[in-house]
């Protein structure tokens, strides 16, 4: 019987809630819930509430609480009750969870505890240093020679590194756009681009031999080899940050023009900043100026309202750059546009 992270006292609702602002539920709000394969804590708290940030406060968590991961299985059975008047969501503890099997699935896979936010869409994420020092990253190893002096590198070729000291797995990557603070100009770091895996074959003191494994974009002579790290689940819950931490968005991954759904977006906040993994931001966008007639019919100018465009949920954090999901937008979300405190809906 594996050990659930999720502590009896806050099953049974005896820790104080995390937030203090009263709950709404959702009219349709199931009073039993079955996990399946597939579920996010952000898309089953959005069953319960219109605003899933809220969570932490619905399952009557605390603050340390709220930044351990939250184990929830497939076949988990979720229960609302109420209790002093307001909505409390438990684990069942009447149901045994059952597992499954099909030939297409591993057991492994129907026993994994299910993800905050869509794993797919953040997977390349979690296992690529996205940000890094452009002084240190320049005495690291590096790619010296490929295949027969070609430049451009396939997977499977045999190509060689120096400064490589470890059997196992590396990435390769070269320095890619620069990530500045659009208030004060200030580069917060270097974001590093990803080309591919190699495998060490044989450690030499000068000179060591690898295989290349999968290529994403191009593996090139003279790219920076990094240590791959090991595979990371994201299952942080979603919570809202203190009100007075603010920033904005500096980037959208791969340049694009306006995030949708399911983009990933840097902020200019970091660990210094106090941000942590499940921090829900929502993006707000400053009011045009437009020119209005008044009754005397003299034209003015005036400021359309800042409305909030959608909601971010940072999955990774650096010293100075977050990474977050666009998890809802209302139109496209741009760099430059502010992000705060999510506004209740």
């Amino acid at each position: 019987m594996r050990n659930r992270i999720i502590s009896l006292a806050l099953l049974l609702g005896l820790v104080s809630p995390a937030f203090s602002d009263d709950l709404t539920l959702k009219s349709n709000a199931p009073t039993r819930y079955t996990v399946g394969r597939g579920d996010t804590l952000w898309g089953i708290a959005g069953r319960y509430l219109n605003s899933p940030w809220q969570w932490p406060q619905l399952w009557r968590m605390n603050r340390g609480q709220v930044r351990n991961p939250h184990w929830i299985y497939p076949g988990d059975v979720l229960v609302l009750d109420y209790a002093d008047g307001q909505p409390r969501l438990s684990l069942a503890m009447d149901v045994q969870r059952e597992v499954k099997l099909s030939p297409q699935v591993r057991p492994e896979q129907l026993d994994r505890a299910i993800s905050s936010i869509p794993a797919d869409a953040i997977e390349p994420f979690l296992v690529r240093p996205l940000v890094v020092d452009a002084q240190q990253f320049a005495t690291g190893p590096r790619l010296v020679a490929g295949p027969d002096e070609h430049l451009s590198i396939s997977s499977g070729d045999r190509v060689y590194a120096s400064g490589v000291g470890e059997t196992g797995t590396w990435q390769a990557y070269r320095l890619g756009k620069e990530l500045v603070d659009p208030d004060s100009k200030e580069v917060l770091g270097i974001e590093a681009v990803y080309g591919g895996d190699l495998i060490v074959d044989k450690l030499r003191p000068d000179i060591q031999s690898m295989t290349v494994g999968r290529v994403a974009g191009e593996v090139l002579v003279g790219d920076h080899l990094v240590r791959a790290p090991q595979e990371q689940f994201v299952s942080y819950v979603p919570h809202s940050p203190p009100g007075g931490l603010r920033g904005k968005i500096i980037s959208t991954y791969k340049g694009i023009d306006g995030a949708a759904q399911y983009s990933t977006v840097a902020v200019n906040l970091g660990r210094r900043q106090g941000m942590e993994p499940g921090l829900v931001f929502g993006v707000f966008k400053k009011g045009g100026d437009i020119e209005i007639v008044g009754a005397d019919g003299k034209k003015r100018q005036a400021q359309l309202p800042t409305e909030q465009a959608g909601k971010l949920f940072v999955y990774r954090v650096f010293d100075r750059v977050s990474y977050a999901l666009v998890l809802d937008s209302r139109g496209a979300i741009y760099v430059g546009d502010g992000i705060a405190s999510p506004e209740s809906e």
